[in-house]
């Protein structure tokens, strides 16, 4: 918005100057209606710009010249606008006694870009020969860089809107996901809570005693204590994936990152027979990113490969999650399973939008994961494990220091 603003600012000014016009306006095409822009008008020495938004109407110019111009991309030059002319009959020239007009089209190979009105109210004959060739190079080269800006904001737009529907899928995902785990979810949560009224109980019984035994009680509090917040923790990592909020990228420790979704996912991996081991490297550098999306896709990998594993019964069902350095300034992280792996021939498709090799499965996760790493200047993939199984890694930028 600031470059358009400061362009047409530019654009109006040099019109003025150049043209000896009293006043001008810019108009630009805006859906299949010409609106109004901006207007500049001398005062002495000097010229005043006003950005406006408003539509054509007869009190602020000829309609009839406008319309004319837009239609046939033709300019239109009134030496004299009081003498008798095609736009004679025009509201706008009859009320203001305009006498010296020029409207000119703003065209960039072949496609209108705008309008730019001149006028001036005192004086005939003001748009020389000279002064029009002066104006039409100075509308050639206005209606490029016009254009030029329209696509710039179109592209921002889309942008903006990309990064919009991007965000809703990823929470889209982020729910679906957890969704998944929800009875492994309530059985870890249940855990504590069944621990703590069992400690409640021990408490109100060791309180009936005589003489009550406090120091039982003091022990059986402090339990209930720390299942509470046991409770509190798996609800808190819950509530951090699941809530919707707007992308923020901060400096974070990868593998305390990565710890929080395995402890999210330790029932579901011990439901299906899954052992589950860490070699998460020492001194890892932070890392900058969004810790939300991050563990996003660390969940999605996890819970991917446990499902992967769920027909396997010849072997071991064994999930390996690993981080580590790669070269100098990245931080690597490795999810590998045990399980049937995949053919050669989806290797390539795995990170496609809708590709899936589920019954039932959309084909967004995988899809979703490799553009929130890619996001963070990173690079997702997947090779085989050996001797079974598949190997799903991210890179992502380490930051200095």
């Amino acid at each position: 918005e600031i470059v358009l603003e400061k362009l047409i600012d530019t654009l109006m000014r040099t019109a003025i100057e150049h043209a000896g016009a009293e006043r001008g306006v810019l108009i630009l095409p805006r859906g299949a209606e010409q609106r109004i822009e901006a207007e500049a008008r001398t005062s002495g020495d000097t010229v005043a710009v006003r950005l406006r938004d408003e539509s054509v109407a007869a009190t602020t110019l000829p309609e009839s010249i406008v319309h004319y111009v837009v239609h046939t991309r033709e300019s239109v030059i009134l030496d004299d606008a009081s003498s008798r002319n095609p736009f004679s009959a025009d509201p706008h020239i009859r009320q203001h006694h305009a006498r010296s007009i020029l409207c000119l089209p703003l065209i960039n190979q072949t496609k209108l870009i705008g309008v730019l009105y001149l006028e001036n109210t005192l004086t005939p004959h003001v748009f020389t020969p000279a002064r029009i060739a002066v104006l039409k190079l100075l509308a050639s080269q206005a209606a490029i860089s016009l254009e030029n800006t329209r696509l710039y904001r179109d592209l921002e737009e889309r942008e903006r809107r990309y990064r919009e529907v991007h965000t809703q899928l990823a929470h889209a995902n982020r729910v679906a996901t957890m969704g998944q785990l929800s009875a492994s979810i309530a059985h870890e949560v249940n855990q504590p809570i069944t621990a703590s009224v069992t400690n409640a109980q021990a408490a109100l019984r060791w309180l009936r005693t005589e003489p009550p035994d406090l120091e039982e009680v003091r022990q059986a509090l402090g339990r209930i204590v720390r299942d509470g917040n046991r409770a509190g923790d798996v609800i808190g990592r819950i509530r951090t994936l699941i809530k919707k909020a707007p992308s923020r990228k901060d400096a974070l420790d990868v593998n305390e990152a990565i710890l929080d979704v395995i402890a999210l996912t330790r029932v579901e991996a011990v439901k299906n027979s899954v052992s589950v081991e860490m070699q998460l490297a020492e001194g890892l550098p932070l890392v900058q990113g969004d810790r939300v999306q991050l563990q996003q896709v660390v969940l999605n990998l996890i819970v991917n490969a446990v499902e992967a594993m769920s027909g396997i019964s010849d072997r071991p069902r064994e999930l390996l999650i690993s981080t580590g350095r790669a070269g100098s300034d990245r931080v690597v992280v490795a999810v590998r399973d045990s399980g049937p792996g995949l053919a050669p021939a989806s290797l390539e498709r795995l990170f496609e939008s809708f590709y899936t090799t589920k019954p039932g499965g959309l084909g967004m996760g995988l899809s979703i994961c490799r553009s929130i790493i890619v996001s963070h200047g990173g690079r997702l993939w997947v090779s085989a494990n050996v001797p079974q199984g598949a190997i799903f890694q991210f890179t992502l930028p380490a930051l200095p220091g």
